[in-house]
């Protein structure tokens, strides 16, 4: 995987505009969406963003090693086993339950001081975050904030990818009615989709994740932002078969021609995923490449016979993700999303970071 920084930036710039009067924050959790977490947090850092957001206090604990003073906020939330972690490495615990909000109110009883914290409230999700009964319960009988300086109010809708507005505007409307409880606190509301819904969805602190890496915020439309990853697999072998000849484990493919088959160093051990046997697409040169044949562990057979044979060649690379195939393309022929393919790309491949200019890096006027 060759990760581009300059289109990461680039984006993160495209987004800080959008973004206009509300604090744009870093969303690197899932290992920055496969890109990496800690070169693309330095990297967000030098753009500009001084809220970052990771899943876990241990991937807190890794930033905090290359971000000294800016905010990490972790929205798995706060765990007694990593007390220590969010303590020594001044991590921001997302509260997403009462009892997460009265353990963080001991964590600050027992430090003799008062501990920061932002509060996720759950308007329809279901997922995490406090529902409207276990906040009145908190704020009537004391336990919030005693002892604890909220420094956000947060929650997440569920149908921002779907451009569904009208169900992101009940949690907007629902979200702003608990907000009240917490005068002059800052509100975070929108993700990457939402954000294109209009001022009134980004509030006080804007959480784009996929956007920043990306991944498309708007279905079925032209992506505003560029794709930083491409991944390249060495061909290690080619061969020809007669038709009807199978393929593979299980024998699930049988060419229906005489056929040209190669064997690509990639495999579900690199991330590539299995469920795009006989079902996936790669490229050489440009030239398009069904899969055949099951995706094995750490190879697969691609169809080659429409290829030109003079860019062909033993060690030649071979395109998974890039110009001609994109991250898109594979997770609607393996039916899951771009960040599933991406995540598991980067865990599973060495990556190279360049630092290139792309070719469209206007900040265009949304």
């Amino acid at each position: 995987m060759v990760v581009n920084l300059a289109a990461i930036r680039d984006n993160f710039r495209k987004l800080q505009r959008l973004s206009k009067t509300a604090e744009c924050a870093a969303v690197v959790k899932g290992d920055g969406y496969g890109h990496g977490m800690v070169e693309s947090a330095k990297v967000l850092r030098a753009a500009g963003a001084r809220t970052f957001f990771v899943a876990t206090a241990e991937d807190g604990v890794a930033l905090r090693q290359v971000l000294e003073e800016e905010t990490i906020a972790v929205l798995g939330g706060y765990i007694p086993s990593m007390r220590s972690e969010f303590q020594s490495h001044d991590l921001f615990p997302v509260l997403n339950s009462t009892e997460q909000v009265r353990l963080w109110a001991k964590v600050a009883q027992t430090a003799g001081c008062r501990m920061r914290a932002m509060l996720h409230i759950d308007t329809g999700m279901n997922r995490l975050g406090l529902r409207d009964g276990q906040l009145s319960s908190l704020l009537s009988d004391g336990s919030w904030p005693t002892g604890i300086d909220c420094i956000a109010v947060m929650t997440h809708f569920s149908a921002a990818d779907d451009l569904d507005f009208e169900r992101c505007d009940l949690q907007r409307r629902r979200f702003l009615e608990v907000c009240a409880a917490f005068p002059g606190v800052r509100r975070s509301m929108a993700n990457s989709a939402a954000s294109y819904f209009g001022d009134a969805f980004r509030a006080d602190l804007y959480r784009p994740g996929k956007s920043t890496f990306g991944i498309n915020p708007l279905k079925g439309e032209a992506n505003p932002l560029t794709e930083p990853a491409s991944v390249n697999a060495p061909l290690l072998q080619i061969e020809t078969v007669e038709r009807g000849t199978p393929v593979g484990y299980s024998s699930t493919f049988r060419p229906a021609r005489r056929s040209r088959i190669a064997t690509v160093g990639i495999g579900y051990v690199n991330g590539y995923p299995r469920t795009a046997s006989n079902a996936g697409v790669m490229a050489i040169a440009g030239f398009f490449a069904p899969v055949i044949g099951r995706v094995s562990m750490d190879v697969t057979t691609i169809d080659v016979s429409d290829v030109p044979e003079k860019v062909l060649a033993l060690g030649s690379m071979v395109e998974v993700v890039g110009a001609t195939v994109t991250a898109e393309d594979i997770a609607k022929r393996c039916g899951t999303i771009e960040h599933e393919i991406l995540i598991g790309l980067g865990r599973g491949c060495r990556r190279e970071y360049v630092d290139e200019q792309i070719a469209n890096n206007s900040i265009p006027d949304f």
